[in-house]
């Protein structure tokens, strides 16, 4: 296991694990692919965001797709709500274009999406719900990110 507040980074993925959440990342084809855990605050959701950056400024404008998969409570404190509507703005400046979300792995799966969906509409972005990651990849294919 990898300790807490590490980071492992190379071009395509990065790991991030701290004491209340950890994420992955993983960058195939045009997909973004994220599986995230445990409740997520602002200072993990910055690291999140420079990380995701620093992979997809390699697509050069390209546009993709993000996939994640949210898994335990996967919830987002108040201040990385806000954080992400942000983030995700930015992101389609670097070219993300729509996100799938698998939501089936969490606790509460109703209140992951019910917050997502807020995040979403206030950055307008599109988005689906999706119930696997097959599902996920064909609605994304169809949206012009493909693996």
């Amino acid at each position: 296991m990898v300790p807490s507040n590490s980071r492992i980074t190379t071009k395509n993925t990065s790991h991030v694990e701290t004491k209340h959440a950890e994420y992955d990342i993983e960058l195939i084809g045009s997909v973004l692919r994220v599986d995230g855990r445990g409740v997520v605050n602002e200072a993990i959701l910055k690291q999140y965001h420079d990380d995701v950056k620093e992979i997809v400024l390699s697509l050069r404008g390209q546009k993709w797709g993000f996939l994640g998969f949210v898994q335990g409570t996967g919830i987002l404190t108040p201040a990385a709500e806000a954080t992400l509507i942000d983030s995700i703005k930015l992101r389609k400046i670097y070219g993300m274009s729509a996100c799938a979300l698998v939501v089936t792995n969490a606790d509460i799966p109703a209140l992951v999406r019910s917050q997502f969906e807020r995040v979403y509409i206030a950055a307008e972005i599109d988005y689906f719900f999706c119930a696997d990651e097959k599902e996920g990849l064909q609605w994304l294919a169809s949206k012009g990110a493909k693996r």
